[in-house]
């Protein structure tokens, strides 16, 4: 939930700023009414309100209770992350609760809660969860069909990658084959083609593909990714998508 708040240093620094009596609240609503109720509260703007806190808190109680099935959605990125990334989670949850009539609750796992990329891939794929969102590369390895929107240059601009998940052919070669291991695919996220970011203490801007040539290279599980760059000369080496931040740092 750090998206949600400052820094835990700020918040004991300022006990009594508003962000920090927020984050007391949101933790009361989840002892008090479940962290979903909370979540949905705190996306509301109501945490400070008890009254509307509770409203919401009882009205999640009876679309859960009324409900049929119970259906957890995981991902690493906070709620907040909607603003910047289309990832709508309470949008999602929402659409699906109401084109069922009510007989599906959604319970919400966001922040990493429950893992991030492939192990979220992994708890859907042994039914501990039922949805998880997560980047095609760390699902490439679960189904390695979702490899081909790596190929570098192919999916360059954002129609581009709309066109082609959305297109007959990818529908009828793709999704047909991830549902031949297991999965469904539910909707394509679109956020930006991919960048070479560089670690801290390199000032070199990568250009062009020369400059790669004998650098050590983080990529997540998609074998695509790690051929190309290793044609281009660079040493790619998988990391996890939960450890890339630590790896990242490292010479």
């Amino acid at each position: 939930m750090k998206g949600l708040f400052k820094s835990r240093s700020h918040q004991h620094a300022n006990p009594d700023s508003v962000e920090s009596i927020e984050r007391r609240r949101f933790l009361e609503l989840s002892g008090k009414y479940g962290f979903t109720a909370a979540l949905v509260a705190g996306a509301a703007g109501t945490l400070l309100s008890p009254e509307a806190s509770a409203a919401i808190s009882k009205e999640e109680a009876r679309r859960q209770k009324a409900a049929k099935y119970t259906m957890t959605i995981a991902t690493a990125y906070i709620l907040g992350a909607s603003r910047s990334y289309p990832i709508m989670q309470l949008d999602f949850k929402e659409n699906i609760q109401n084109m069922t009539n009510d007989q599906v609750y959604v319970k919400l796992a966001p922040g990493g809660q429950l893992g991030a990329g492939g192990a979220l891939a992994q708890k859907v794929q042994q039914g501990t969860i039922q949805a998880a969102q997560h980047s095609l590369s760390n699902f490439s390895s679960f189904a390695p069909v979702v490899d081909l929107i790596n190929i570098p240059y192919w999916c360059g601009e954002n129609q581009k990658f709309t066109n082609l998940v959305n297109s007959a052919a990818w529908k009828n070669e793709v999704d047909a084959k991830i549902a031949d291991r297991g999965f469904k695919a539910l909707w394509y996220v679109c956020i930006d083609p991919r960048v070479v970011a560089l670690r801290k203490g390199r000032d070199e801007i990568i250009k062009t593909p020369d400059q790669l040539e004998g650098i050590k290279f983080r990529v997540p599980g998609s074998k695509i990714l790690q051929q190309f760059y290793r044609l281009l000369g660079a040493n790619p080496t998988p990391v996890a998508w939960g450890e890339t931040p630590s790896a990242s740092n490292k010479a």
